[in-house]
């Protein structure tokens, strides 16, 4: 009695470990097609050109002169993985054609357009669990992203929340390459906002470092007055700048190359007949 038992329990237990094996096989065997569904047939666009085509809708909101909030709606029925841009502006909606030009001197206290325009960065994207420069909007769904900005026009009053902002291409208000590359800088976490701020007006506004460590908190308020960049600060800056300026270097020295192998695919290219 005692061996039968044994036996009818042995049997159970092989049946139930192959059944285990079985299971676990067909688990490992689903595996690799689940990974592959991910997000590959989603097509993926660059939120400046959805913005035109008006496939999103980007909002942008300043908090105040270190950080805004931007809103991006996918307004199509279809999911979307947005490209977005390593750097950006945003332009006081009011500011007509201010700061497209290039560098500003700083003792240019124009006060027709009121508020300083900023720069930005969104570190090119990486978020929604899509990385690759890729953020993922289901379909008709908004999401909210915080960013770092800095103040790209000294003299002129502070970004502020009643202010209404438009983003744009960061060219398309600095054509400053530094100014793009603190931003780039910036969105990677790479610097600190207040060490990007004094570069950026070192960029943007051609303010000489000194002028940059003469700068006071509370001018008017002797009891609160102290540097608004101290001496440390400024040596931080500094490195920034000097990083910002070697990227802008490195991209400048890179377009020459690229573009006589543009020409040459264009001379190589059929012509109609």
């Amino acid at each position: 009695m005692f061996h039968a038992r044994s036996v009818s329990w042995a049997r159970g237990l092989a049946i139930g470990l192959a059944a285990v094996l079985v299971f676990s096989s067909r688990l490992s065997a689903a595996e690799p097609a689940a990974a592959k569904s991910g997000d590959d047939d989603t097509a993926t666009v660059d939120m400046f050109d959805a913005m035109k085509s008006g496939d999103l809708d980007v909002k942008i909101f300043l908090r105040n002169s270190h950080e805004g909030q931007v809103i991006i709606k996918n307004n199509t029925n279809q999911p979307l993985n947005v490209h977005l841009p390593e750097a950006f502006a945003a332009v006081p909606v009011l500011a007509q054609a201010a700061g497209a030009g290039g560098q500003k001197s700083y003792n240019n206290n124009n006060k027709q357009n009121q508020n300083q325009g900023a720069g930005g960065g969104m570190g090119g994207g990486g978020g929604g669990g899509m990385g690759g420069g890729a953020f993922n909007i289901a379909a008709e769904r908004t999401v909210k992203l915080k960013v770092p900005v800095v103040c790209l026009d000294y003299g002129k009053e502070e970004p502020n929340a009643h202010i209404p902002y438009e983003i744009r291409p960061i060219e398309s208000y600095c054509s400053v390459p530094e100014v793009k590359e603190l931003c780039v800088l910036l969105g990677d976490k790479k610097t600190d906002q207040h060490i990007a701020q004094a570069a950026a007006w070192h960029f943007a506004n051609q303010m000489s470092w000194d002028q940059l460590a003469d700068l006071k908190s509370f001018p008017h308020l002797p009891a609160l007055t102290k540097p608004y960049f101290s001496a440390a600060d400024i040596q931080a800056a500094l490195m920034v700048a000097d990083q910002a300026r070697k990227a802008a270097d490195a991209h400048k020295a890179a377009e020459p190359a690229a573009k006589p192998a543009a020409q040459a695919d264009s001379a190589s290219a059929p012509t109609a007949k």
